[in-house]
């Protein structure tokens, strides 16, 4: 039976590993729905692909989250790099559903303009 050696270090070495494995499976995923939504003839497909790349970095920004967390020094250093996540994911998020207030907008005005 290998020897269980919980260290620190080992367990910060064998989180590591592991979120980067998640990581290249969300990659590997997101490419995926990125080529199907770009081969796709619905006109929703545009929008759909700017959703994508919203949920993209907030999964990369969680991933990195993560990384700072398995690194983080003390508890007090992991209440520090949450807050700053959280303040960023806010930030985010408010641009992001600007963003797509503005794309239906623009949308919802191309349903109703007279098309000669």
């Amino acid at each position: 039976m290998p020897e269980i050696n919980p260290s620190a270090e080992n367990v910060r070495t064998m989180l590591t590993e592991s979120l980067g494995r998640v990581r290249k499976a969300s990659t590997d995923y997101f490419d995926l729905l990125e080529k199907g939504l770009s081969s796709s003839p619905l006109p929703i497909a545009q929008p759909a692909r700017e959703l994508c790349g919203f949920m993209q970095r907030n999964v990369s920004a969680t991933f990195d989250l993560g990384d700072k967390l398995i690194q983080a020094k003390d508890v007090q250093d992991a209440f520090k790099i949450q807050s700053d996540f959280f303040q960023d994911q806010m930030r985010a998020m408010t641009d992001q559903t600007r963003s797509i207030g503005e794309s239906t907008m623009k949308a919802a005005t191309g349903l109703f303009t007279p098309k000669s």
